[in-house]
């Protein structure tokens, strides 16, 4: 609890400032805590001071707004415009949590794919926390989250309660959402990280240019000791090059032939995990590890980077690979009965799907079936690109519901088949318990079912209801059902 004027003393010029005591900082008015202060400033559709009312109703203090929208008479007695608030945020959430980030070695991650995974396996390898996609906490005990990214009041808030923890090492994922809007603002990062650059999220950026500029920023824009940077990927390579001047450039990627500082090579790959050899400044790395697929293999690669970074030995390295838990809803195993091998997987975006399935492709004798829809109210572009995908490489697919939210589901499959060959070859099973009910049905002892898309959610949301729905127990169900 601090008194408001105290959080204000320098930078509203109001006598006298309301004697209230707040609780906390929210932007959001369905999320804050009774005795907040709520936040209202120009989002990216409105302004926030619309809300100003439910906020009050719901338990604020006091609002604290911009000047740039009138508060409406009832309740604005219980307004304090500051000036420029949006861009003195930052320094509000500092003075109000007491400045968690100083405490804190923190490590961003950005990239289309593998954000998720990327953080909780560094979380796990250096005994710290994560922020993200996953939720917050040590990996193995995480608090639910509502953003990959959260707003900066929620994120302050979340690194003050890591700090209290006893944390002192956490692992952020930055989406292009959060880089463009600056929810990052103010933070200064040990390590930053960028994975890949795919299609994702032209429903916002408009552009892949724009997505990738806000990606980008990451690397460019906040102070960082060391950049580790995939130059497997063609836009990590345009970065690696721009910082080419960096003393803490560490390039990395597996089997590429552009010369990474950190370069990793599969020895062996099957559906029981991975045997790696990474050559590294310090000396190569042969590892073993659980996980799954060429993506986790380019995870680990990320892993041993920043590890080499810190001074990590080569058998301090081997022996944290080897413990590394998979990653939730990341290309997660589950063995039938009858030998099927059922393959949960988050990948919900062309690139993401194509790796999942190549890789599976690689470790499968028998058929590979793969299970998937796409988001409603999400970029329809990447649509028929997934189906394209999926029909090239997987011997059957089932289209079925992923999240539709207030989208047509039907309208949305036949998006999807629009990018088919032969549209007429695939099943569509809208009911996505069926849909996994039957492929895991049909799968015989050789055969391997790809279900991807929603990974480790717990609920799906079909835009008039959110119902709860897990993958893995519509697995696990169908295997009860097929024995």
């Amino acid at each position: 609890m601090k008194k408001l004027s105290r959080l204000l003393s320098g930078i509203v010029d109001v006598d006298p400032i309301p004697p209230v005591t707040i609780g906390g900082l929210a932007l959001d008015s369905r999320r804050l805590v009774p005795g907040d202060a709520f936040v209202a400033v120009r989002g990216m559709q409105e302004h926030g001071m619309g809300y100003a009312e439910a906020a009050l109703r719901a338990g604020a203090a006091v609002v604290l707004h911009d000047g740039l929208e009138t508060p409406p008479a009832e309740v604005a007695t219980r307004c304090v415009e500051v000036p420029e608030l949006a861009s003195r945020l930052p320094e509000l959430c500092r003075r109000y949590w007491e400045d968690p980030a100083a405490s804190l070695e923190l490590i961003a991650v950005t990239g289309t794919n593998g954000k998720s995974s990327v953080a909780w396996l560094l979380a796990q390898a250096l005994g710290g926390a994560m922020v993200g996609t996953l939720g917050v906490g040590r990996p193995g005990a995480l608090a639910a989250g509502h953003h990959t990214t959260p707003d900066l009041p929620s994120l302050y808030k979340a690194l003050a309660a890591l700090r209290e923890a006893g944390h002192t090492k956490v692992v952020l994922e930055a989406s292009s959402h959060a880089l463009d809007q600056n929810r990052l603002a103010g933070l200064q990062f040990t390590s930053v990280i960028f994975t890949n650059l795919g299609r994702d999220h032209l429903d916002y950026h408009g552009t892949q240019e724009a997505y990738g500029r806000a990606k980008s920023r990451l690397i460019t824009d906040y102070v960082s000791r060391y950049q580790l940077i995939n130059v497997d990927d063609a836009f990590g390579r345009r970065l690696a090059a721009a910082r080419e001047d960096s003393p803490g450039l560490v390039r990395f990627g597996l089997e590429t032939a552009h010369h990474p500082e950190v370069l990793g090579s599969i020895r062996r790959a099957t559906l029981d995990g991975l045997q790696m050899d990474v050559n590294t400044p310090e000396g190569r790395v042969c590892c073993s590890s659980r996980l799954i697929g060429r993506t986790n293999a380019v995870n680990i690669v990320i892993v041993i980077a920043e590890l080499v970074s810190r001074g990590f030995s080569v058998p301090d390295i081997v022996e944290i690979v080897a413990g590394l838990e998979p990653v939730p809803g990341r290309m997660n195993r589950i063995e039938g009965p009858a030998g099927q091998r059922i393959v949960i997987d988050y990948a919900h975006s062309p690139d993401a799907l194509e790796n999942a399935l190549v890789t599976l492709r690689e470790i499968t004798e028998g058929r590979l079936i793969c299970v998937f829809g796409c988001g409603g109210e999400r970029d329809r572009g990447k649509r028929p690109l997934m189906g394209r995908v999926a029909e090239a490489i997987a011997d059957e697919v089932i289209l079925t519901d992923d999240n539709p939210r207030s989208e047509d589901h039907i309208k949305i499959l036949r998006e999807i088949q629009a990018g088919m060959a032969r549209p007429d070859r695939v099943r569509v099973m809208p009911e996505r318990r069926q849909a996994i009910g039957c492929a895991v049905a049909g799968a015989g002892g050789s055969d391997c079912v790809l279900v991807a898309g929603k990974g480790h959610e717990t609920t799906q949301d079909l835009g008039d209801r959110v119902v709860a729905f897990s993958d893995f127990d519509a697995v696990r169900i169908a295997l009860v059902e097929a024995a």
